[in-house]
């Protein structure tokens, strides 16, 4: 249940718990994501890159990665700081070229990429987990049975759960992780 540690351009994550990556469309929606509890945030699309630029400047220790399936704009996102590519393509050389993270659907084998930055995009959860840190979209994720689905990802291993609803998700990463026994309750209550 316990984080691998990933490294992403030189920021370490490592947690007791599963990590949460929060989807998101402006610099006002990663504060409100980062003030909920966000360990990443990413942007997807083109004109991200002024985005991560934004972002790096308010939050300069935060892991920030884009969601994209064009080279150009994760190279362009890269520059401006970002730290992770989440692909929609095999854009490994350009994760390479920067040294950044890499998250996608199948993982190739591109000289120069780090293996602690990699981490395998399954997509919406299932089981069985390959022997890779995963990345795993809930579906209705906001939704009492997302919430309970990504309480059973992050009990069978799912590394860093991808979310609209941080907080939520944020809560029940820490409840499966205080249930499995590696990270303690937040608050011991002993019933008489």
């Amino acid at each position: 249940m316990k984080t691998p540690d990933l490294v992403f351009r030189g920021r370490r994550l490592s947690s007791d718990r599963a990590l949460v990556l929060a989807a998101v469309a402006s610099l006002p929606a990663a504060r409100d994501a980062v003030a909920d509890g966000a360990d990443l945030v990413s942007f997807a699309g083109a004109g991200a890159e002024s985005l991560v630029e934004a972002a790096r400047e308010t939050f300069p220790g935060l892991v920030i990665g884009v969601d994209t399936a064009d080279p150009s704009v994760a190279a362009a996102c890269c520059e401006a700081g970002a730290d992770l590519i989440v692909a929609r393509e095999d854009l490994s050389e350009v994760a390479a070229r920067y040294g950044a993270g890499y998250a996608a659907p199948s993982i190739p084998s591109a000289a120069g990429l780090p293996a602690s930055g990699v981490v395998l995009d399954i997509g919406a959860f299932s089981t069985p987990l390959p022997d890779l840190p995963v990345l795993a979209s809930v579906a209705g994720d906001g939704t009492p049975g997302g919430l309970a689905r990504a309480a059973l990802a992050a009990s069978a291993g799912v590394a860093i759960l991808r979310t609209k609803h941080v907080r939520e998700m944020r809560h029940v990463a820490e409840m499966a992780a205080s249930i499995a026994g590696t990270r303690p309750p937040a608050k011991a209550v002993r019933w008489e």
